[in-house]
């Protein structure tokens, strides 16, 4: 058994394929059409970086898809269980048709397997692990418990993975980008209201808290008197124009160069910050170099 497959709870390493999911004997490769092939809308991920896709779709351009996709049949066509990205990236690189594993299933275990398959790969951030169990076990009627087993998570993991869901919708971006992790957000979940989550996380973020930090740092503010919390400098209108411009800036700077931008605001009332770009590879790194050059 891999080293990915150890972390595991008992039994659902034993069951699972490179893929991620369980393996059937009856498993055959087939090529189908791109356009008989649609995408899962309960699939969990609902993120798909724009730049590793399209790197993706120039190593099919260049050597194919390796590994099958896995669709089940739906109506006159095909529904993907695993492999969406793959499909995404072989669209972008013109393939009109694809290599599939076609199995039969219910629409629970179509959602049971592509969880799983995400899981296992570590594709998805928390809250997208947390609304596709939560989604689950309402469609389905399971408790935490029969989730727990299906997954081969304890119970307890399971229930702190679905608490995310109740962080401020305002921090959940946050989240999905990376900047907090889900046990920044777990921490932020015991303070009781969301306009004190929403203070609490732009400390975190401007100060860059480690988890053990941002613990400490809601304990204070759990324990602080009244007047304590009551200190905090009041943001200028200017700040907020800082707070509400933010994303509109990082949108406009990936767009402008190709790949993701970050703005973290370090001081909201003086408007200072720092601005992170990604890249993805050397030859990503000197590209962006010559568009800011120009």
């Amino acid at each position: 058994m891999s080293s990915l497959n150890k972390g595991l709870g008992k039994g659902l390493g034993a069951l699972l394929s490179v893929e991620g999911i369980p393996e059937q004997e009856k498993d055959s490769v087939v090529e189908l059409k791109m356009n008989d092939i649609s995408p899962n809308s309960e699939q969990p991920r609902k993120h798909f970086n724009e730049d590793l896709l399209n790197e993706l779709s120039d190593s099919i351009k260049e050597n194919g898809v390796i590994q099958p996709i896995i669709v089940t049949k739906r109506g006159t066509g095909y529904r993907i269980v695993a492999g969406e990205r793959r499909w995404r990236a072989s669209r972008l690189a013109g393939l009109s048709v694809i290599p599939a594993i076609v199995r039969e299933l219910s629409d629970l275990q179509t959602m049971e397997q592509a969880l799983i398959e995400n899981i296992q790969r570590e594709d998805l951030n928390p809250l997208e692990e947390a609304f596709a169990m939560d989604n689950l076990m309402r469609e389905h009627g399971l408790t935490q418990e029969q989730l727990s087993k299906k997954l081969g998570k304890s119970r307890s993991a399971v229930a702190n993975t679905i608490r995310l869901m109740n962080i401020d919708e305002s921090l959940q971006d946050f989240i999905y980008n990376g900047d907090l992790t889900a046990g920044h957000a777990r921490a932020l979940l015991a303070l009781p209201t969301g306009e004190m989550q929403r203070i609490a996380a732009d400390f975190v973020l401007s100060k860059e808290l480690s988890v053990r930090e941002t613990e400490a740092y809601v304990t204070r503010l759990l324990t602080a008197k009244p007047i304590e919390q009551k200190t905090k400098e009041p943001i200028s209108k200017d700040a907020e124009a800082i707070i509400l411009s933010a994303k509109d800036c990082e949108k406009r700077l990936t767009k402008r160069l190709g790949t993701k931008v970050r703005l973290k605001l370090k001081d909201q009332i003086k408007g200072k910050g720092s601005v992170v770009i990604d890249y993805y590879s050397y030859d990503d790194l000197q590209r962006v170099l010559e568009i800011i050059e120009r």
